[in-house]
């Protein structure tokens, strides 16, 4: 914006010979002058206009960073695709029962016959809990707010071979039974929260307030929306009457997009991979998450438990 400007001379003249007129214009900055520059409908105007420019300026941004992701994807889903072709998977054996009633999942992961019926039965009661007594939950914050979604509840449960896996693991640790080993499994349950980038801070807010007062247990709430590899907010939950853990996931639809893109390459990372592999994942992950701005006010999110200063 220009701006006039004005010669040093002739303001400090102007300043020592006020105008004629200046006692006269002190005269008039009377009392109605000064209660209309305090009008409080004044003020209330500037902050609407002002609230109205900036979220006309979040919406921007936000529709930009929209157009530049979806022209993305489709070259990010080539990169992988390549990726896949030039270091192919290796073939696992599939988890299998043995004729003895044991489990086996490769050559590492072993349940007894006995183990295996405890965590077949878990399992099932795992899912029964989590389809009667968390999903329900889960639809009527879904329904209480529209500005919000649930997402992935066709992964609600994890696939009982992928628990006893994890069953397995942790029973190398002696002394700790079936179910003490499915009680340290955080996100046997799991779902998404899909929120828009204005609601999303308030959102999460809200819902977590909603779960708690539901009853649930927050365990741990972390805000990633600074990491390279994924950006997102995700929560463990537990119901306490049981001791089941859960996970809730916190997005928006791009990051939520982006999450799914890069899952292939967060499974790899978890595995056994060659250092240049797992230098071309960290990459893609960074790539894609490169594209994703973060919600309004996701500084305000902190985490559970909050991290010590220092």
């Amino acid at each position: 914006m220009a701006v006039d400007r004005v010669d040093a001379d002739d303001t400090a003249d102007r300043r020592a010979e006020p105008p004629a007129d200046a006692s006269r214009d002190r005269q008039a900055d009377g009392p109605a002058d000064k209660a209309a520059a305090r009008d409080p409908g004044a003020d209330q105007e500037r902050k609407v206009i002002a609230v109205h420019l900036h979220r006309l300026l979040v919406d921007h941004t936000y529709g930009v960073a929209r157009d530049a992701w979806a022209a993305a994807v489709p070259h990010l889903r080539a990169a992988w695709e390549n990726h896949v072709k030039r270091y192919p998977e290796r073939n696992r054996a599939a988890p299998r029962t043995t004729p003895d009633g044991a489990w086996v999942s490769g050559e590492h992961r072993r349940l007894n016959p006995e183990q295996n019926a405890e965590a077949s039965k878990a399992c099932a009661d795992l899912a029964d809990e989590g389809k009667r007594d968390i999903l329900p939950t889960l639809k009527r914050i879904e329904s209480a707010n529209p500005d919000r979604r649930l997402a992935g509840l066709e992964h609600l449960l994890k696939g009982e071979d992928r628990l006893k896996e994890k069953i397995a693991d942790e029973l190398v640790a002696p002394g700790i039974s079936v179910k003490e080993a499915l009680g340290k499994v955080s996100d046997a349950v799991r779902s998404t929260f899909v929120y828009t980038p204005h609601g999303y801070a308030d959102g999460i807010r809200s819902d977590v307030e909603q779960l708690e007062a539901e009853g649930f247990e927050l365990m741990k709430l972390k805000n990633l929306w600074t990491n390279e590899q994924y950006k997102g907010t995700n929560s463990q939950w537990r119901r306490p009457e049981t001791g089941l853990r859960f996970e809730i996931q916190f997005h928006t639809q791009e990051s939520l997009e982006a999450k799914e893109l890069t899952h292939g390459a967060y499974e790899r990372i978890r595995g056994s991979v060659t250092p240049a592999e797992r230098a071309e994942l960290e990459d893609f992950q960074r790539r894609a998450n490169a594209f994703l701005v973060a919600p309004e006010r996701t500084a305000e999110i902190r985490d559970y438990p909050e991290k010590q200063d220092g």
